[in-house]
């Protein structure tokens, strides 16, 4: 599975298919930004490279990813020889999140369910049809926040992820009374070492101010 569909999964609700957040789309696009890095298809740029420091550029000898969503993520990125990565991870988010739950459904994890806003508009909400997958990511996710267990690379990069969309404390309380701080300052030294979750963070906050500008 890849983090994209692991954060999409643990970022909606069980039994309703409400997301719990408002940056889904952006969580998803930057789980795939934190795949093609972690696969090694992505990187920052460095000090005394041509381009600027820290923008994400593509890594032309890397093997090709095998997973179509990965290899669709990575023909975009290839688009331009640079990005600023915040805006490479709202780029990635586009249209992204329902062919990320449909993978769900065929992996039979996840089901559509029709549903009316307002008992008007049409929509989808996913709801689960089976835990056991989600359980154990929930069960590597309390080991580290809870036990205090290292945790391994896709675990801290999951937990970097759904800490920079604002969706950690959410998925891992689940009405048990945690630590809110404590599990909020753990969520932000993990962003810290993943510069994709810093990067989602920052595309998080830039779409927060583009919609407060235009409440105005």
């Amino acid at each position: 599975m890849l983090l994209a569909e692991d954060a999409l999964l643990l970022a909606t609700d069980d039994e309703t298919g409400k997301k719990l957040g408002r940056h889904t789309d952006l969580l998803v696009g930057g789980a795939l930004l934190a795949d093609l890095a972690l696969a090694g298809n992505i990187r920052l740029a460095e000090r005394g490279e041509e381009v600027r420091k820290n923008r994400a550029l593509t890594v032309p000898d890397a093997p090709w990813p095998a997973d179509p969503l990965l290899a669709d993520a990575l023909l975009l990125a290839g688009t331009k020889p640079q990005w600023s990565p915040p805006t490479l991870v709202e780029k990635l988010s586009r249209k992204r999140v329902d062919a990320v739950y449909e993978r769900l459904a065929r992996a039979e994890l996840v089901s559509r369910v029709e549903h009316r806003v307002l008992s008007v508009f049409p929509t989808s909400r996913w709801t689960s049809i089976d835990n056991r997958y989600e359980d154990g990511l929930r069960a590597r996710l309390d080991e580290v926040f809870l036990f205090g267990v290292e945790p391994d690379p896709s675990t801290a990069a999951l937990a970097a992820l759904l800490s920079a969309a604002g969706v950690l404390v959410q998925v891992l309380d689940r009405g048990r009374k945690l630590d809110r701080r404590s599990v909020k300052q753990r969520g932000k030294d993990l962003q810290r070492q993943y510069w994709p979750a810093m990067a989602l963070e920052r595309a998080a906050q830039n779409a927060d101010a583009a919609a407060a500008a235009a409440a105005s």
